[in-house]
């Protein structure tokens, strides 16, 4: 009898842990993710503008614009490894708001988006001599005035002027004005021959000058980065520049 009796207690005693480890199971399988970006607000340039990442969510989402005009927005799902990221498709500078809906989480996350004039992104990469520092970064913006940005490693703005694309007895130059004195003068032009194709593309695309007719995309992918080659005309210094996909800071371009 006491056997009989402790052989159903057991039983009874695995029948729980079973359907306590089921229970548990199925709350994993449906556990839901908070939907969460790094920040409310972001710039994305008119030209080559970039993702923005899904830092939580549960990959199921819904997207409306307050303003259609300013950009499009696709959901990206094709990598299995992340949340998710959301692709900006810009119309024309602006400001908008976008709301992101969790369909699984049943939240919803409003984010500005600013659509802002396109730039170059380029980093001092050697050598570092003067009036250059360890990655010291230039902005070079496609806006009417061709501004353009210097800052340090830790985006710290060092310097502001205007540069300019030209071309004297088919040699293509690059000629960068501060406002202000920098190490000694205002003016640095550069030789800038011996640069890649794939520099004087993106120099097109992103800027919209072109110094040969037709400049045409790369055939091959880069697979190392994309240089230009920029020889000081008064000291004869050879400094290569590559091209980056850096955030120009926000809070700074119209």
């Amino acid at each position: 009898m006491k056997t009989k009796l402790f052989g159903k207690t057991f039983l009874l005693l695995i029948y729980t842990l079973s359907f306590m480890g089921c229970n548990d199971d199925d709350n994993e399988a449906t556990e839901i993710h908070h939907l969460s970006f790094e920040k409310d607000y972001y710039e994305r340039p008119l030209v080559g503008a970039k993702d923005i990442m899904i830092r939580g969510g549960n990959r199921d989402y819904a997207v409306e614009i307050e303003n259609p005009s300013i950009l499009e927005v696709t959901v990206d799902l094709s990598s299995p490894a992340d949340m998710g990221n959301l692709e900006i498709h810009p119309k024309q500078k602006g400001e908008t708001t976008i709301k992101v809906r969790d369909k699984v989480a049943n939240e919803t996350v409003d984010l500005k988006i600013k659509i802002v004039d396109s730039y170059l992104n380029l980093a001092v990469a050697n050598p570092i001599k003067p009036p250059y520092r360890q990655e010291d970064e230039f902005f070079l913006i496609n806006n009417e005035d061709k501004d353009f940005y210097l800052y340090d490693k830790e985006m710290t703005l060092r310097h502001t002027g205007s540069y300019k694309f030209f071309v004297e007895s088919n040699i293509p130059y690059m000629e960068l004005t501060y406002h202000e004195d920098f190490e000694g003068k205002k003016t640095y032009k550069y030789n800038l021959s011996g640069t890649d194709q794939a520099m004087f593309y993106a120099i097109k695309g992103l800027l919209g000058w072109d110094w040969h007719a037709p400049v045409e995309s790369p055939a091959t992918k880069e697979i190392s980065p994309v240089g230009m080659n920029a020889t000081d005309t008064e000291t004869n210094t050879v400094y290569y520049f590559v091209a980056r996909t850096n955030d120009m800071p926000e809070h700074v371009l119209d």
